[in-house]
């Protein structure tokens, strides 16, 4: 049986609807990815922007060296300079006030712009940290011997012997050792040793070294 010439645009009809069915079908799925897309990145850009302006808006004031600076150096009020720093990047118990850094002895070298903590200077922080003790105080000596001084290093036990006038004594027993600063350029004899002595103590040799030969013997 033939098929008529209205079956055969009928079929064609159908055809033709069907296929712009499935092309609005295809630009509607598009459309939807698409929107769907930008509504994702709005919403990434809306979480970021309040991280991102609440981080950069949070910095503290730090003191910095404002030049490289040698250990056993006597902080002048040239010698720091502060600067405000993200607050993720501040090193913990950084020094913030001058006031606070002037006249101290610096522990250990710190170069151009590093920030300074407690533990850059040579007073309590540091020879609780060293010693594990809250009732010491640190004593800076320049030991005769400088073949024993090279022999130290920090929370090595010591004793400290004074001499004068050819006798010897004992100025203090298991002195821990805080930090030591070599001597600079050919220089003998000039190597500073900081210990950590009991407060008493200490004040009894930092008095016996104005007058008295002091080194070391290791325990």
């Amino acid at each position: 049986m033939r098929e008529s010439t209205a079956d055969r645009r009928l079929r064609r009809g159908a055809r033709e609807r069907l296929r712009e069915t499935m092309r609005m079908r295809g630009r509607r799925i598009v459309l939807l990815r698409r929107a769907l897309a930008a509504v994702l990145l709005l919403m990434a850009g809306w979480y970021a922007l309040p991280a991102h302006s609440g981080t950069a808006s949070r910095t503290k004031t730090v003191l910095t060296a404002s030049r490289d600076l040698t250990p056993g150096t006597r902080v002048g009020p040239r010698d720091v300079t502060t600067v405000r720093m993200p607050e993720r990047l501040v090193p913990d118990r950084a020094l913030r006030q001058r006031e606070r850094v002037t006249g101290e002895v610096l522990a250990r070298a710190a170069r151009r712009g590093e920030p300074l903590t407690d533990l850059s200077l040579l007073d309590d922080p540091l020879t609780e940290l060293t010693t594990g003790g809250e009732t010491e105080a640190a004593v800076a000596i320049r030991p005769a011997d400088e073949a024993v001084a090279e022999l130290l290093h920090p929370g090595l036990r010591v004793d400290i012997v004074g001499g004068r006038s050819g006798n010897t004594r004992i100025l203090a027993e298991r002195a821990t050792v805080v930090a030591v600063h070599p001597s600079e350029g050919d220089a003998e004899g000039d190597t500073l040793v900081v210990v950590g002595l009991e407060r008493r103590r200490a004040a009894d040799v930092a008095a016996a070294t104005l007058h008295e030969s002091v080194t070391m013997t290791l325990r």
